[in-house]
């Protein structure tokens, strides 16, 4: 008993400085993937930060752009239009918060300077005005929207200008122009709570901070920042790169990631810096190191406690499981007239030791059949199955013996089948074997096929039936709107005849394809556009924002065509309300939305082809496409594949 105790008190020693050694190397490799990990999450968090900052610049292009072309509509080439555009760019002088000025600049003004017509928050400056007509002739040149270098403005306010042509029948009529005031575009990033824990630095392709959480280096060049050689590198290569340096503002280590933009469809290149907080991980893996120490300490403790109560039960519980294995033979021996009294339930039963107590002969004339193994009481289990077939009834076999009464389903030799696995316990609730039922259930996965492909078959033909319910009514609505342009509009005629004619090109070659590149799909439906308005004029207007990184993406064909058809057939279409259909990726779905007009002949028991499509979408997978009012507009999410 003293020789026990002192291989306890052995054991547990060993255990305590397996454990320090343990947490050494383990608080040294936890260092290195801590930091790993603080780095990835930095360079998740910026990239997802430029994001949302890209996203920003580019909304103050598109609402310039947008309000470009709603001055385009209205003004009348007879007149100046003057009332008209005051009231156009008053009514949108507000719409964000950064914008400090919105201003409008005939082309006849920039030859004589007594016409242009301005609009400024506060006073003018003579100075201003001539920096604005020189800013609108160099856009004449170049005839592309553009924003301008960091210059002080009115009330010396630090801005840059966005300028957009305004055209009319393809010629440029006026320059308008939108002053981002730096000062307020900076602290909208404030605000924004997406960014939190990552501050940004916007840099123009001259060289000056748009945006930079120390005021002071707004509009000015970047020869004032530290970091000014990695800015003018990203600047000239193009290429984006991220470097781990001590920021001045925080007074932290940080990844900064340095990224080359493209603003809007303009020819600028800014560049956008992000800079993200590392953890500090030297105190946390220090603590983990002290916790495993601690650890090891109490549980050679606990360890030895149990040897020592473990070493007085062993005993009683191995004489306790002898006679429970006898009884557990004395009951099988009773049961084996029941388990032959069947000739299609293959039954066996095994102890702890993997070895067979008992069989019946369903069961031994398959293993001959099938394993060519002949099979005895008393013999191991695990010698009957070989290879993966072995590894995996072993798996099975295991998961009886903890305790686990489960079923499960297989393929062997070209037949399938159903097996049940239930736990034998003796009085004390220990597992003690385990007996197994297994059922051929070929007949019955026969079935589930042939249901399969029928249901299969159901889902394919509905989409045929949609592809080709476009092909009559849509080719007779397109000859109509032929047959008025061939007189009056040849030359638009012909473009109608081409598009046409690749509209249905692509309902012949895709016929039989489920899926298709959502590119292709894009595609497509600019082609059905385009016919349409034919139609329904400005009226009907289609945008869409969409990454080249998701045009390979999969989803079914003509899905987005439906979507647009149920748009434009459900909803009213009028020069008061016109139909805006747009698209955009949001986590992985393709979000197609319209504003929500009804028509007054709208029937409630429509939405055949939205559940045609989630019907398809079952059949490719378990993603469903979600569609439903949200607010004024109809929305569909449809995953991509």
């Amino acid at each position: 008993m003293k020789l026990r105790n002192k291989s306890i008190i052995f054991i547990g020693l060993v255990i305590i400085l397996s454990f320090g050694i343990v947490a050494y190397f383990i608080g040294d490799k936890m260092t290195i993937t801590a930091r790993k990990m603080s780095v990835d999450l930095a360079l998740s968090k910026a990239q997802n930060s430029f994001l949302i900052v890209k996203k920003e610049l580019d909304e103050s292009i598109l609402r310039t752009r947008l309000l470009a072309e709603s001055i385009e509509e209205t003004i009348d080439m007879n007149t100046k239009g003057a009332t008209i555009i005051n009231n156009a760019l008053i009514t949108n002088l507000k719409l964000r918060n950064e914008i400090n000025a919105v201003w409008y600049i005939p082309i006849d003004s920039l030859i004589d300077l007594k016409n242009g017509i301005y609009y400024f928050e506060n006073s003018s400056c003579q100075s201003v005005m001539d920096k604005k007509h020189l800013m609108a002739g160099q856009l004449l040149q170049s005839k592309i929207e553009t924003i301008s270098a960091p210059y002080r403005g009115t009330n010396n306010r630090l801005i840059s200008s966005i300028l957009v042509p305004v055209i009319r029948d393809h010629s440029i009529i006026g320059v308008l122009g939108a002053d981002l005031d730096l000062y307020r575009f900076q602290q909208h990033f404030y605000d924004n709570e997406a960014l939190s824990r990552a501050y940004v630095s916007i840099i123009s392709e001259q060289g000056y901070c748009i945006s930079h959480p120390e005021q002071n280096h707004i509009g000015k060049s970047i020869d004032s920042l530290h970091d000014a050689d990695a800015i003018r590198e990203v600047l000239s290569t193009g290429k984006k790169k991220h470097n781990e340096l001590h920021s001045n503002f925080l007074q932290l280590p940080v990844i900064r990631v340095y990224q080359p933009i493209k603003i809007g469809e303009t020819n600028i290149n800014w560049l956008i810096t992000v800079s993200v907080p590392l953890f500090n991980v030297e105190e946390a893996v220090q603590e983990v190191r002290n916790s495993t120490a601690l650890i090891g300490i109490v549980l050679a403790f606990l360890l030895m406690v149990f040897l020592y109560y473990s070493q007085r039960r062993w005993l009683s519980e191995f004489e306790g499981r002898q006679r429970a294995e006898t009884k557990h033979r004395n009951i099988l021996n009773k049961l084996s007239s029941i388990m032959e009294s069947t000739d299609q339930i293959r039954i066996f039963s095994i102890d702890r030791k993997y070895r067979y107590t008992s069989f019946n002969s369903v069961y031994k004339k398959d293993a001959i059949d099938n394993e060519g193994i002949q099979v005895e009481v008393g013999m191991s289990a695990l010698n009957t199955y070989h290879g993966e077939f072995g590894e995996l009834m072993k798996t099975y076999f295991d998961k009886a013996l903890r305790g686990e009464h489960f079923l499960t389903e297989y393929s062997r030799n070209d037949r399938h089948y159903q097996q049940v696995f239930n736990a034998i316990f003796d009085e004390n609730e220990c597992v003690i074997g385990f007996s197994s039922f297994r059922f051929d259930i070929s007949e019955t996965v026969e079935l589930r096929k042939r249901a399969q492909k029928e249901e299969e078959e159901k889902v394919k033909a509905q989409l045929k039936n949609i592809k080709n319910q476009i092909n009559p009514h849509f080719l007779f609505n397109s000859l109509n709107s032929l047959y008025a342009l061939v007189e009056t509009e040849p030359q638009l005629a012909r473009k109608f005849v081409l598009k046409l004619s690749k509209v249905y090109r692509y309902l012949l070659d895709q016929n039989n394809s489920s899926l298709i590149d959502l590119k292709q799909e894009l595609d497509f439906v600019q082609h059905y556009i385009f016919l349409q308005k034919i139609r329904f004029g400005g009226n009907l207007r289609l945008n869409y924002d969409i990454p080249n990184s998701y045009m390979n993406a999969k989803l079914p064909s003509v899905s987005l065509q439906s979507l647009v058809e149920n748009a434009i057939k459900h909803n009213i279409i009028t020069s008061e309300k016109p139909l805006l259909i747009s698209m955009r990726i949001e986590d992985n779905k393709l979000v197609v939305e319209n504003n929500y007009q009804l028509r007054s002949d709208f029937e409630s028991n429509s939405g055949t082809g939205l559940k045609t499509l989630n019907a398809l979408y079952a059949f490719l997978g378990e993603k469903q496409a979600e569609y439903g009012v949200e607010g004024s507009r109809f929305v569909v999410r449809l995953p991509l594949l």
